[in-house]
């Protein structure tokens, strides 16, 4: 039974191990998809972007 559950809470973690590269690589081409797609609405002759600047 112990090593049942020992083998259950180490399964998760190697899981998620194995899944973050994957994970980040996606969240790195939607990173790059969101920048193009927002220099190319800027490039137009009335962009209806507005910059958000940080609050101080």
């Amino acid at each position: 039974m112990l090593k049942t559950t020992i083998a259950n809470k180490n399964k998760e973690p190697a899981q998620i191990r194995e899944d973050v590269p994957a994970l980040v690589r996606a969240v790195h081409q939607l990173t790059l998809e969101n920048q193009n797609s927002l220099r190319a609405r800027l490039e137009l002759p009335e962009p209806n972007v507005t910059p958000l600047h940080r609050r101080r």
